[in-house]
């Protein structure tokens, strides 16, 4: 199988996105090739090992050699967690250079060729700062387009692989159900099954046709509470009939159709779960062998790579003493590969089996799901491996700049248009303020935003949360502008906790709110609820789900009646919840 999967992928990149069958539908889940069985009990264990890429720390443990710590610690993949590198310059994180060096040392350095992950849900650009910052997933749900979704993955896709990484650990496959969730939000496509399916299968298929391993997340499907899994333990609270009708649905769907990898979240599923439970509470799935292995594997028949939600997030603690504890329960409640273990994992794993403590099968389940993936994506044979890093096509940057240009100019959604207040025009609109509601200053980031309208005759001001602290002097200051522009920016994780506004961006909306309603024009840049919730009685209302250049180019379009939005709302945003 080795031996032609390859030049398959190369015909399939040169004659285009549609000239061959999805890899989701015709790659075998089972390894065919059996040389998993001679590894040793550590490197099988390593397999089972997704480590954040602690480079220093790493070469301390090997006195010096990435090598050495490899030989003592096998582990079969790398998370290129960013944090890890900030004793660089900003100006050394270029992906040219520097992280692609990173990723050629551990490789060589290593016995086997190397899984090498990120999330990259919004684009390599906003970890590294030479690739394209994306629009969100939401903007894809609002775009409603497969062949503007494959692009985005085939972006993506381009720019990882540039890099070195062949695993991205996305896209989101949640659904928005609850619009106070303060995690999922425009992470997600839809808070409908049947909208977001096809546009994942096409996002999909373009990160897949750049031989990058994808991962449908979080089962059993996050967005139906108010709880984010980085601090509580999380659920979907739907019915078995109601999950079955939404969340199950998209499961079902990729399952069928062979997904490399499902990553599984610290939530609790009370519909299906009966016994799994500790101190009276049931366990989330990344420790729950009545979901991971009962459910997905067994009844909904996943041969696929299982992989767990990273084990530092607070929605995994609190079951057992310790976070090695912890990640040695996930492996054996049903992980095939366990994100973020602390080394001790693979020493406990060890002795537990050699006690007979853990049945060797659990580890040989995990270690040939793995080496499946291994083989899809010819991640075997070290001398033939697929290369590491592979450069952009020529042409390349004007292709991302006409597509995303599409997807967003097709994205962009008129929530309320009342009053005749648009389009914009100079003769009775001199001065606009961009006013930024936000937790942190994304004044720089409106640039573009500025710039464009500018460009067409304002005099443009961009302000930051001005609040009551500032009262009179905003207020006489604000009345001589002819428009103010609300421009919300409070996007998922950013920052951690409930989704809507507080301390200084409620002061600030307090403020927007008792300007005149045919100043005032509201713009979300990020959480699609915010502009019904917040400024349902003014006339221009306007959702822009990310406040990337090409979101932000296209709103002015649309103000100065350049562009007529043809977008539908990919979430209800009259839910009762709101209300």
């Amino acid at each position: 199988m080795k031996k032609y999967f390859l030049p398959l992928l190369v015909v399939c990149g040169l004659l285009g996105a549609n000239s061959c069958s999805n890899k989701t539908e015709q790659a075998e889940q089972i390894a065919t090739d059996t040389t998993w069985k001679q590894l040793s009990l550590r490197e099988k264990i390593g397999q089972t090992m997704m480590v954040t890429a602690d480079m220093y720390a790493q070469k301390q443990i090997g006195e010096g050699s990435l090598q050495t710590f490899l030989e003592k610690y096998p582990i079969g993949g790398f998370f290129m967690a960013q944090w890890h590198f900030t004793y660089q310059k900003p100006d050394t994180l270029l992906f040219e250079t520097f992280i692609p060096r990173i990723i050629r040392e551990y490789n060589a350095a290593s016995k086997l060729p190397l899984f090498i992950s990120e999330d990259f849900e919004r684009g390599a650009g906003y970890n590294y700062n030479t690739a394209t910052k994306l629009p969100v997933e939401m903007a894809i749900g609002a775009a409603n387009d497969t062949a503007l979704a494959y692009a985005h993955g085939k972006i993506l896709g381009v720019e990882a692989r540039e890099m070195g990484f062949n695993w991205v650990l996305a896209p989101v496959s949640d659904l928005n159900i609850n619009p106070l969730h303060p995690l999922v939000i425009e992470r997600s496509i839809s808070d409908d099954a049947d909208r977001a399916i096809p546009l994942l299968q096409s996002q999909m298929k373009g990160l897949q046709d750049q031989n990058m391993i994808t991962t449908v997340k979080h089962f059993p499907g996050d967005g139906a509470t108010i709880c984010d899994q980085h601090l509580v333990t999380s659920a979907n609270n739907l019915s078995w009939t109601d999950w079955q009708k939404s969340y199950g649905k998209i499961f079902k769907k990729f399952i069928a159709e062979k997904t490399p990898s499902i990553m599984v979240g610290h939530l609790r599923f009370p519909a299906y779960q009966k016994a799994d439970t500790m101190n009276g509470d049931f366990l989330p799935a990344t420790l729950s062998k009545e979901l991971m292995q009962n459910l997905l594997k067994k009844e909904l028949g996943y041969k696929g790579v299982v992989i767990s939600d990273a084990l530092n997030m607070g929605g995994g603690y609190g079951f057992y003493e310790s976070e090695l504890e912890t990640a040695v329960q996930c492996f054996v409640a049903g992980a095939d590969v366990v994100l973020w273990p602390p080394l001790g994992y693979m020493d406990t794993i060890e002795a537990r089996i050699l006690r007979g403590e853990i049945p060797m099968s659990r580890l040989d389940d995990a270690v040939e799901r793995v080496w499946a993936l291994r083989e899809r994506y010819n991640l075997i044979d070290k001398e033939n491996r697929t290369p590491i890093a592979q450069a952009k096509p020529e042409g390349f940057d004007a292709y991302t700049n006409e597509q995303l240009t599409k997807l967003a100019e097709k994205a962009v959604t008129m929530v309320q248009n009342k009053g005749g207040q648009l389009p914009l025009d100079t003769n009775t609109t001199k001065k606009i303020l961009l006013a930024n509601i936000s937790h942190n200053d994304y004044t720089a980031t409106f640039e573009p935003m500025k710039k464009e309208l500018e460009s067409r005759g304002f005099q443009v001001d961009v302000k930051h949360n001005l609040h009551k602290d500032e009262w009179e002097w905003q207020w006489h200051r604000m009345l001589e502008y002819d428009k103010v522009i609300v421009c919300f920016e409070n996007h998922y994780f950013s920052p951690i906790g409930s989704p809507l506004l507080k301390d200084y961006e409620a002061y600030c909306l307090w403020t927007m709110v008792k300007l005149p309603k045919e100043k005032v024009i509201g713009v979300s840049f990020s959480n699609p609820y915010y502009n019904k919730y917040y400024l349902n009685k003014n006339s221009v209302l306007i959702n822009a789900y990310s406040s990337d250049e090409w979101m932000q180019k296209a709103v002015v379009k649309v103000l100065m009646g350049e562009l007529q939005p043809t977008a539908t709302s990919p979430v209800n945003l009259d839910n009762p919840i709101m209300k």
